[in-house]
C-alpha cells in the first residue's frame, strides 16, 4: 500500500478545464484519489503515534489488519479502500484523533474499513466495532442488521474463511456468509447491489451506508420493486450516454462507483450531491426519467473531477489574500456562494449546458427539443456569468486558477456560439431574470458581499 506521485501538466489541465479530459485523465484522477487515501492512512498512523499508549496500539492494529488484507488479496482490499464512503471515514478518523483521540477504537470510522477488508479477504482476525444504524456497515460490502442492538453498543467482528461473526459481551449476534456468498442477501445481511441489471454492473447502489449523507438526507434500503425502477432508469441513462455522449460515458465508466438513494418527497424537486472525499460516489433522489439521471451523473462527475484536480493543484488563493468573506451570486442557488462553490458550480454547469446542446440535436419531439434548447441556453449563460465574475476578482485565484478559469471561458464562448432558436433563448432569459429577482429579494442587491 504505497502512494504514488501525480502531477497535472499544462495540456492535461487545459483539457480538464474545458470540462473534458476523457477516460485516461479521469483514470489518473481516480488513481491520485486512491493514493490520497493511502496518505491519509499514513497520516492517521502518525497522528496516533503522537498520542502514544493505547491509542497508538489500537490504531496500529487496525492498520495492520489492512496491511494483512492487502497482502492476502490486494485487488479486493483496493476495492474496499476505493469505495466512496471510505474517504469520509478516513477524514473523520483523523479529526477524531486530532481532537484528542478515541475513547474506544471500535468507535473510530477506520475500524469499519478494517472490518470490511478483513471480511472481504477472509482474514482470520478480530476487529472491535461500535453499533450504528442499521447495525454494522462494512463499507464497500453491505450492512449487518442488528435491530435489537442499541447504537453505541461495543461489538466484535471475528472474521475468517468460513464467514464472520458479530459478537457482543453476551455472545454472537449475527453471522456473515463466507466471501463467495457476500453478494447474496440473507437474513440479517444486506449486501450492496448492482445499479444496473446483471452480475457485472459497473456501479453499485449503496443504500445501507449512513456516512454518505447528512442527518436530513438519510439513505434507505430499497425494496425489490423500487430497486427495479432504479435499475431500469440507470440502464436507460447509461444507454443514452453511450449512444449520444460517449466521452462522458467513458469518464463515468472509469470513475462512478456508487449511487446512494435519498427519499424524494412528493412534489419536491430531485436532489443530488457529491463531496470532495467521496470520489466516484453520488447521493441522489431517483430522477423521474433516464435523461434526467444522465444529466445528474454528468453534473456530479464534474464535481468529482474538479475536487480531484484541486487536491493536486491550488486554483484558489490562500484565505486572507482575497476579499474576506466574499460571496457571489450563483444562478443555480438561492443563497450567496463562496468562491469555491462558485467555481464548482460553473465547472459543472459548463458540462450540463454542453449535455443539453447535444441532446437538442438528437431528440425528434419538438417539445422535448425545445426543452433541451432552453436548458442549454439557461446554463451556458449562467456559467458564463459566474465565470466572468471569477475572472473579475483575479486576486482570489492563483496563477494556475486564472488560467483554468480562462480556459473555461474559452469553452463557454464556443458553446455560446452554437445557434439556438430565439424562443428558447428568450425563455431561458426569463427564467434567469426570475431567479435573480427572487435571489435579490432574499439576499439583497449585489453580486458579492460578506
Amino acid at each position: 500500500m504505497t502512494p504514488s506521485a501525480y502531477r497535472l501538466d499544462g495540456p492535461l489541465l487545459a483539457a480538464l478545464a474545458r470540462g473534458g479530459g476523457g477516460a485516461e485523465s479521469v483514470r489518473m484522477l481516480r488513481e491520485s484519489e486512491y493514493s490520497r487515501r493511502l496518505l491519509l492512512l499514513r497520516a492517521l498512523l502518525d497522528r496516533a503515534g503522537e498520542h502514544g499508549g493505547e491509542t497508538w496500539h489500537d490504531v496500529n492494529r487496525l492498520f495492520g489488519v489492512l496491511t494483512d488484507a492487502w497482502r492476502a488479496a490486494p485487488e479486493v482490499t483496493r476495492r474496499i479502500l476505493g469505495h466512496p464512503s471510505v474517504g469520509p471515514r478516513l477524514v473523520t478518523t483523523w479529526r477524531t484523533l486530532d481532537a484528542g483521540g478515541p475513547a474506544a477504537v471500535g468507535a473510530l470510522p477506520l475500524a469499519s474499513v478494517a472490518a470490511a477488508a478483513a471480511t472481504a479477504t477472509g482474514l482470520d482476525v478480530s476487529v472491535p466495532l461500535t453499533a450504528a444504524q442499521p447495525g454494522v456497515v462494512l463499507p464497500g460490502l453491505g450492512a449487518v442488521r442488528l435491530p435489537d442492538t442499541a447504537p453505541g453498543t461495543a461489538l466484535l467482528l471475528r472474521a475468517g474463511r468460513t464467514g464472520a461473526v458479530i459478537e457482543t459481551g453476551t455472545g454472537p449476534r449475527a453471522h456473515l456468509p463466507p466471501v463467495p456468498a457476500l453478494a447474496t442477501e440473507r437474513s440479517g445481511w444486506w449486501p450492496l447491489r448492482g445499479a444496473t441489471p446483471g452480475p457485472r454492473a459497473s456501479f453499485l447502489v449503496d443504500d445501507v451506508d449512513q456516512v454518505v449523507a447528512t442527518d436530513a438526507q438519510r439513505p434507505y434500503r430499497l425494496g425489490e420493486d423500487e430497486l427495479r425502477v432504479w435499475r431500469s432508469t440507470a440502464a436507460g441513462a447509461v444507454r443514452l450516454l453511450r449512444a449520444r455522449h460517449p466521452d462522458y460515458a467513458a469518464e463515468l465508466d472509469e470513475a462512478l462507483r456508487a449511487l446512494t438513494p435519498l427519499p424524494r418527497a412528493e412534489g419536491s424537486p430531485g436532489r443530488s450531491g457529491s463531496t470532495p472525499e467521496m470520489f466516484g460516489g453520488v447521493t441522489l433522489s431517483r430522477p423521474l426519467h433516464a435523461r434526467d439521471l444522465a444529466e445528474t451523473l454528468v453534473h456530479e462527475m464534474q464535481h468529482s473531477k474538479l475536487a480531484a484536480v484541486m487536491h493536486l493543484v491550488d486554483l484558489l488563493a490562500e484565505p486572507g489574500t482575497a476579499q474576506p468573506c466574499a460571496r457571489y451570486y450563483a444562478p443555480w442557488r438561492d443563497d450567496p456562494r463562496p468562491l469555491y462553490g462558485l467555481l464548482h458550480g460553473t465547472y459543472a454547469f459548463l458540462s450540463v449546458a454542453r449535455f443539453w446542446s447535444r441532446e437538442a440535436a438528437f431528440v425528434s419531439d419538438p417539445a422535448e427539443r425545445h426543452r433541451a434548447q432552453v436548458r442549454c441556453a439557461r446554463w451556458r449563460a449562467a456559467a458564463s456569468e459566474t465565470n466572468e465574475a471569477m475572472l473579475a476578482d483575479r486576486s482570489a485565484l492563483t496563477g494556475t486558477g486564472r488560467r483554468f478559469v480562462a480556459t473555461m471561458a474559452e469553452a463557454l464562448a464556443e458553446l455560446r456560439a452554437v445557434p439556438l432558436p430565439q424562443s428558447a433563448v428568450r425563455e431561458a432569459r426569463q427564467q434567469a431574470d426570475h431567479h435573480r429577482t427572487r435571489w435579490t429579494a432574499r439576499n439583497g442587491p449585489g453580486g458579492t458581499g460578506s
